[in-house]
């Protein structure tokens, strides 16, 4: 079993999304009207309990495989009983994909309905590149959307990356983002 980083930020902890989180991830998929980006990808489930156990089963292969997956966002609190999901960050790797973490890495998040416009997914994902580059030595950190996600194509240029290309992926042409690790220009 591979030890998956805890990371913390101002507001939030960063844990290894696991099966305790399936309630909360169920309920965040089903908000269609939110979630529209995600939701009809071929070969995924379409519902959000599907969803939710396809996100989570993902995300423990790929931690084993490749140390990197997907962190369930709590906001802090003095009692860890009482923390709040606010939604899940960090990359994006499918079942029995074959990748060099060192090259490059897909970023990904979602944050709970209650808890977006207040800067957490960008203290998450900043969090997430961070350890792309300084752990697992990413020269790259990539994120892909569709054209017209534009919160997350906002999200994307606050993060520094910049669009490189259209690409073909998920449920059609997607945008495709990308920053290099600093070191290297």
């Amino acid at each position: 079993m591979v030890e998956v980083p805890e990371l913390s930020t101002e507001r939030l902890i960063l844990r290894p999304l696991d099966d305790g989180d399936h309630g909360a991830m169920a309920e965040l998929f089903a908000d269609a009207d939110a979630m529209w980006d995600l939701i009809g990808i071929p070969g995924r489930p379409s519902d959000g309990d599907g969803l939710a156990r396809y996100y989570i089963e993902r995300s423990m292969w790929s931690w084993q495989h490749y140390r990197a997956g997907l962190w369930s966002l709590s906001l802090r609190h003095p009692d860890p009983n009482q923390a709040v999901f606010a939604g899940y960050a960090g990359f994006v790797i499918e079942h029995g994909e074959k990748l060099d973490p060192a090259e490059s890495i897909e970023l990904g998040w979602a944050l709970a309905p209650d808890q977006r416009g207040k800067g957490l997914a960008i203290e998450a994902t900043k969090a997430a590149m961070t350890y792309a580059f300084d752990v697992l030595g990413s020269r790259q950190v990539a994120a892909i959307t569709s054209p017209d996600n534009w919160p997350s194509r906002r999200l994307m240029e606050r993060l520094g990356m910049t669009y490189e290309k259209d690409v073909t992926a998920y449920q059609g042409r997607q945008v495709y983002y990308a920053i290099a690790r600093p070191d290297d220009g």
